[in-house]
């Protein structure tokens, strides 16, 4: 072989074989971070949709139950000027009367109606007059407004000519004496359903927005009701009006009816179960729930009538598209560059062995470089930023990688927050209940979180008086950090004036006036069941807080009792006064319950609640047993019900068992 082909094929390896091997390194360090930057980018974008959906939801819904204040206001001056026209001339006509007031603000009302006693029939302009066969004493809202006091709310109906969503408000009129002589209604369109398609664009041009009723009668696999619906997506291509789960009416229409019974549905049962939990407590939320195998995201609020919410759905998929087209736009533009530096190197083999070579510096480097970025971002380093380098993508990528670690960073130290708060709940609560004579207790609360919102404790020598044991389990709405930080203030709050002198009313009464110099207006309250034991005096005093009440179990007489009694949450309103209830202190051998909504709200497999008649069986089978073992008999039968379905509230209870008469120091 000659010099020549030796030299030739010895420049051909030292030329391929590296190109070769950039290419390899190139593709794998690309894929690498092509794919780290998606699903880092996608879970982002995903948490901001959710954040986007919720927000709107509350928003709307808060809308609508402002102008509900309106609507009632409205009605009170219909019913007034209706009233006036009456007694001025009974037989008068009544269409008068609506000419005669202006309604408060710029209230859109659909139609106004007065049905007297006798049948006759008023309404507010010739267009709205009802058919002669229309008996208006027949309709739900003339026949609850005869029964009910003040102004009642008819569950949502649909207008047959326009098919949009509208409420009806209705209340009784009375003559001069005092007797009820009709029912006076308005019915006000639901006017909440179109958000602004630029608010929706950045989250998905798929959106929906429904009103639903959530508890309706027949909820059996079915899902929510579907009342309305509105601002919906475009027809998908080649699909015909009117199919799909998403089929809507036309943009720009706000809330309409539906001529045929619809059901919202998610595929999973926990799904609709949770959302239906968060929606009966009043609570908005947002979450991910499958419909027909696809991912969705859900954000949802109630509207404060009769059973009703807003839901918006968006497909999961659009919220992280654009980390997606990211992806794929890298992986596009990595190809083209492979493709182009081999067909230079087939077409001049010489001129591409030194540009090739400088064309592969120049890409790697800046790819390298965010490599070694992320490499430092896996230890714990997030001061670290990258030059944005190499053009094109490239310089995208390494933008990207900058904007994206402060929100890594925020992440980290949420968790970091988050096991501190663990800890510092874990340390609030009693390691163990103090001994108390007279009395066997035991404790337990088990968070649905990382952090809870539920709490128990146990006080002796209350008020600094021997003998007098105070004992509490409070629950804060909702759970996770900020619940556990109320929680907190809460319990320090209690523990603060217990020390005091007082009594129960007292102490509750307190606590709750400091709690709503923070919590007022916020929507975040504190119910509670506070008990004081007077071994003394063998009586026991509580308050019940908008707590559930305490249930004790009379073992000789194998009774059971409730410890009922009046009040409202603590933190609702900031000049409240709790009164207090009082009894004999139990024999020896009854059993005393005190637990959180939790326990008996907790919902199994099927979807059915866990009940409070299963609590006090378990305490009829075991009430010979000490407090420790009560408590565990529930919690076992709690955890065999609920099997593989996570709580979704707290679970906190204590058992307290009366002991036979010791003497107390």
């Amino acid at each position: 072989m000659s010099v020549r082909v030796r030299l030739f094929l010895l420049l051909l390896a030292l030329t391929v074989v590296p190109m070769l091997l950039l290419r390899l390194n190139g593709r794998v360090a690309m894929q690498t971070l092509a794919d780290q930057l998606t699903t880092n980018a996608a879970g982002l974008l995903v948490a901001k949709a959710k954040e986007q959906m919720l927000l709107l939801v509350q928003d709307h819904a808060h809308l609508w139950q402002k102008e509900g204040q309106l609507l009632q206001q409205t009605l009170r001056l219909q019913a007034r000027a209706v009233e006036d026209a009456l007694a001025a001339n009974r037989n008068s006509d009544l269409a008068e009367a609506y000419r005669n007031f202006t309604p408060p603000g710029d209230t859109p009302l659909r139609g106004q109606i007065t049905v007297l006693e006798d049948g006759r029939i008023v309404v507010s302009s010739e267009s709205a007059r009802m058919p002669h066969s229309f008996d208006g004493r027949q309709t739900v809202w003339y026949r609850q407004a005869l029964t009910g006091q003040g102004i009642i709310w008819t569950a949502p109906v649909i207008d047959p000519g326009t098919r949009r969503v509208g409420i009806t408000l209705s209340t009784a009129i009375r003559d001069a004496s005092g007797r009820v002589v009709g029912v006076t209604a308005l019915t006000a369109p639901f006017s909440i359903g179109g958000f602004s398609r630029e608010h929706v664009r950045s989250i998905s041009e798929r959106s929906k927005t429904f009103l639903v009723d959530y508890d309706p009668p027949d909820t059996s696999g079915k899902g929510f009701s579907v009342i309305g619906e509105s601002d919906p997506a475009p027809e998908e291509p080649g699909r015909p009006a009117g199919q799909g789960m998403m089929h809507g009416m036309g943009h720009g229409q706000g809330m309409l009816g539906l001529s045929a019974p619809r059901w919202l549905t998610p595929d999973d049962p926990i799904d609709m179960s949770l959302i239906r939990t968060d929606l009966k407590r009043g609570e908005s939320g947002v979450r991910q729930a499958e419909i027909d195998g696809k991912d969705y995201l859900w954000a949802y609020a109630p509207t404060g009538v009769k059973n009703t919410a807003l839901v918006l759905v968006a497909p999961k998929s659009d919220a992280a598209a654009e980390a997606k087209r990211a992806s794929e736009f890298i992986q596009t533009s990595f190809s083209e560059q492979l493709h182009l530096t081999l067909f230079i190197l087939l077409a001049a083999l010489l001129a591409v062995v030194a540009a090739s070579w400088f064309a592969a510096r120049v890409f790697t480097r800046p790819i390298m470089a965010l490599a070694k970025a992320w490499e430092k971002v896996a230890h714990g380093d997030f001061s670290v930023r990258v030059e944005p380098g190499g053009g094109g993508e490239i310089t995208a990528l390494g933008e990207s990688f900058n904007k994206m670690i402060p929100h890594l960073e925020e992440h980290t130290r949420l968790k970091q927050s988050m096991a501190l708060a663990r800890e510092v709940q874990r340390l609030l609560l009693p390691g163990t209940l103090p001994r108390v004579a007279g009395l066997d207790m035991a404790a337990r609360s088990i968070p649905c979180e990382d952090t809870g919102g539920d709490s128990y404790d146990v006080i002796p020598r209350a008020h600094g008086m021997p003998g007098l044991t105070a004992a509490l389990v409070g629950d804060v709405s909702g759970h996770g950090l900020d619940a556990a930080l109320l929680m907190a203030t809460a319990r320090a709050l209690v523990r603060m004036r217990v020390r005091q002198p007082g009594n129960a009313a007292q102490t509750v009464t307190d606590v709750s006036a400091l709690l709503a110099q923070d919590t007022y207006g916020s929507g975040r309250f504190m119910t509670m069941f506070y008990i004081e034991l007077d071994a003394r005096s063998r009586r026991m005093v509580w308050v019940r807080a908008g707590h559930d009440p305490a249930i004790l179990y009379r073992a000789g007489e194998d009774v059971f009792d409730e410890l009922h009694g009046q009040g409202v949450p603590l933190g609702v309103l900031e000049k409240l006064t709790f009164t207090q209830s009082e009894q004999a202190w139990p024999d020896p051998g009854d059993v005393l319950l005190i637990g959180s909504d939790g326990i008996w709200e907790a919902r199994g497999p099927d979807g059915t609640m866990f009940g409070k008649q299963r609590v006090r069986e378990v305490m009829r089978a075991n009430a010979s047993l000490p407090a420790a073992a009560i408590m565990e008999a529930v919690l076992e039968e709690l955890r065999a019900f609920q099997g593989d379905v996570p709580s979704a509230d707290d679970v906190t209870l204590l058992v307290i068992k009366p002991l036979k008469s010791e003497r107390t120091a």
